[in-house]
């Protein structure tokens, strides 16, 4: 079973763990690309790495900055409508390998291409419940520390 950590050390200008963790939400660094450039069997080696990725229990799917996503050469597979906090919008879905180094897990499917940069979001990739549902979170705001655990 195995276990990674989302949240937060105590930081820089006084600034605790739950702090952290209240300002900037449970977060994994990931790795995101379309193809690896290593041996099937191995580990991922995929083009962008330690993309910052929020785990939001908010979101019904998972999402990865638009910019981003056209930087990378992503293959646009669909368009979709997606809604928000500015309310509904379309977005263009993209297919994209991301790599949870911490969960040795590697996804492929569709993300949403959402304007996480352009809205000076701190995060480049959201994953949402669907991404969660293999997994245990306990999420302890008073430590700032956050686990996912498989079940």
């Amino acid at each position: 079973m195995r276990t990674a950590q989302a949240g937060f050390k105590s930081g820089k200008g006084g600034r605790t763990a739950a702090d952290l963790l209240a300002e900037l939400g449970p977060t994994f660094r990931v790795d995101v690309g379309l193809k690896s450039r290593s041996p099937a069997g191995t580990k991922p080696d995929l083009a962008m790495k330690g993309v910052r990725a929020l785990l939001d229990t908010g979101a019904g799917a998972n999402c990865i900055d638009d910019g981003l996503a056209r930087s990378l050469g992503l293959p646009i597979t669909d368009e979709g409508e997606v809604s928000g906090i500015g309310g509904r919008t379309l977005a263009n879905i993209y297919t994209a390998r991301l790599y949870i180094p911490d969960l040795g897990r590697l996804l492929f499917e569709r993300f949403a291409g959402v304007k996480l940069e352009e809205g000076e979001q701190w995060h480049r990739v959201i994953l949402g419940r669907s991404f969660l549902r293999p997994y245990r979170m306990t999420y302890d705001a008073t430590s700032g520390k956050v686990e996912i655990t498989e079940v």
